[in-house]
């Protein structure tokens, strides 16, 4: 789902769950700005009967809202590693 387009909202209000406590009535209409507040975080849960918990996260409307995690970026290696593996790939080609 786009995240220009509004969902349709099945539940007025509905609970949210953050390390075992429960916060009722919090209106579904603030949900995504709140997530772009960063108030509610993608560990937390949402229900509307309070039987039936789903993370945010995994919700169907609400997962485009936390991007998932880079696996790798060149940020991520060891000091020199980019060097260490241009000197490698030079030394591969010579090879062959």
């Amino acid at each position: 789902m786009a995240k220009g387009l509004n969902p349709k909202i099945l539940h007025r209000h509905v609970s949210i769950r953050r390390s075992g406590k429960v916060v009722r009535n919090v209106l579904a209409q603030s949900l995504i700005s709140n997530i772009k507040q960063g108030k509610l975080q993608k560990d937390d849960e949402i229900s509307a009967d309070e039987k039936n918990w789903v993370r945010l996260d995994q919700h169907y409307q609400l997962s485009d809202y936390f991007p998932t995690q880079k696996i790798s970026s060149s940020q991520d290696l060891p000091p020199n590693m980019e060097k260490h593996l241009f000197e490698l790939s030079k030394m591969l080609k010579d090879l062959s």
